[in-house]
């Protein structure tokens, strides 16, 4: 049975995952959007979702971080 601190760690884990999907998700939204009205180049709002994303990714438990390398 796993302690009240490995329990604590594998939430922690998981909110961090979590966080970073959902800041994924916002980007590939976004993105899709401005393709949708013809926007083909990056514009301020993709880059706050992008660095929002990058700086999720450096939060990630270091056994995630691949997750985020090609981000």
């Amino acid at each position: 049975m796993p302690t009240p601190d490995q329990f604590a760690e594998y939430a922690a884990e998981n909110e961090a995952l979590a966080a970073f999907r959902r800041a994924q998700a916002d980007l590939y939204a976004h993105t899709a959007r401005e393709a949708r009205s013809g926007i083909t180049g990056e514009t301020p709002e993709y880059h706050r979702l992008n660095d929002a994303v990058i700086a999720v990714g450096k939060k990630l438990p270091k056994r995630f971080r691949h997750l985020a390398k090609d981000v």
